[in-house]
């Protein structure tokens, strides 16, 4: 669980660190997706046991990317 916190921190971090208006949207994009996969990831992990419990964890990170596309700069 650690490593992803760790990501998820990295990716909003850099996130706003250049100068460049493109950069900066592609950085926010990126973080956005890197956090909404941590953050779904950590939550289907909190469901389910054995298979069940991998199943969820990859079933939310996807939710959770989709959703920090929606929210960021990726449109």
């Amino acid at each position: 669980m650690k490593p992803l916190l760790m990501i998820a921190a990295l990716a909003l971090a850099v996130t706003g660190c250049t100068q460049n208006p493109q950069t900066n949207r592609d950085i926010q994009c990126a973080g956005g997706v890197i956090g909404g996969a941590a953050v779904g990831g950590l939550l289907g992990n909190q469901i389910g046991g054995g298979s069940g419990k991998r199943l969820a964890t990859a079933a939310g990170a996807g939710v959770g990317a989709a959703a920090g596309t929606q929210l960021s700069a990726c449109q």
